[in-house]
């Protein structure tokens, strides 16, 4: 099992994603999600020659010496693994309830300390961030998260495309910070979807959850979920060779029992910040 983009929805909140109809959000969400994407700008969000597009972002700036704070000029963000999310949204607990001249003056001691944040979040929400378990967990640990918290969560930090924050729109952030990961995400969702039953998708479950037991330490899930891509999509030679992560989080999140609730959420996600796409994919997402 891989980490990788198994949080992903989970954090969309964070990533200016409307998560509901319910009233919320407001100055203390975009406030939220302003020192949450100040973490990923300094960690997963680096200006590459790929990009178009950037930003400037309050962040951590790297030069000769220790790492300070300052204004960045950042890109799309790439490499947002389980790890890296779970810091962010304890980053935006923090980021509220820490004055910011603090922050200014030691970041490592506030947002980027491993116990503080973690801290903040417990205040804001009532409960403790999930267990991350090792850095690296045994590749046959399955992660589990609850839909009942992940929806509260949502509630709670949701926003619109045409809110402020970071002195920019939700929109705009979206489409240069997160719009090619949810896009491809929401792709790969569509296609899987599209070309496998739920009765098939819950064979699949079981049988990759026979093969971690039975394998053990020595399971290596990426390979695995690849084999499972390529034979379960073979219509999508192309789109399969890409999307054996992605089933392999609709595996573990219908497992955990939250994969409805964050198939709901994405498709709230597509419809108010991506309308092209949610009329291009919407009815297989």
């Amino acid at each position: 099992m891989t980490p990788t983009r198994s949080w992903l929805v989970l954090a969309l909140p964070l990533l200016t994603a409307a998560a509901s109809d319910k009233a919320g959000g407001g100055p203390w969400a975009t406030d939220f999600a302003e020192g949450s994407i100040s973490l990923l700008v300094s960690k997963r969000c680096e200006k590459s020659r790929m990009d178009t597009r950037s930003l400037e972002w309050n962040a951590l700036v790297y030069s000769k010496g220790p790492p300070v704070w300052g204004r960045k000029a950042a890109g799309a963000c790439r490499g947002m693994d389980t790890w890296v999310l779970s810091e962010a949204l304890a980053a935006g607990a923090m980021w509220n309830q820490t004055d910011r001249q603090a922050i200014v003056a030691d970041p490592m001691k506030t947002m980027f300390d491993d116990a503080l944040p973690k801290e903040a979040f417990k205040k804001t929400f009532g409960w403790e961030l999930p267990e991350r378990g090792d850095d690296v967990p045994a590749h046959n640990v399955f992660l589990k998260f609850s839909a009942k918290k992940l929806a509260a969560l949502f509630d709670r930090i949701y926003f619109k495309p045409t809110d402020t924050v970071g002195g920019t729109t939700g929109q705009e952030v979206y489409d240069v910070f997160f719009k090619d990961a949810v896009t491809r995400f929401a792709r790969e969702v569509a296609l899987i979807k599209a070309n496998v039953p739920d009765a098939q998708l819950g064979k699949l479950l079981k049988a990759y959850q026979t093969a971690a037991k039975e394998q053990g330490a020595k399971f290596r899930g990426p390979a695995y979920l690849k084999d499972v891509a390529a034979t379960t999509l073979v219509k999508e030679p192309e789109q399969s060779a890409r999307a054996g992560r992605t089933l392999g989080v609709m595996l573990r999140r219908t497992a955990d029992g939250t994969w409805s609730t964050i198939n709901r959420l994405l498709k709230k996600v597509v419809t108010d910040y991506d309308p092209a796409l949610a009329t291009e994919i919407g009815k297989a997402l």
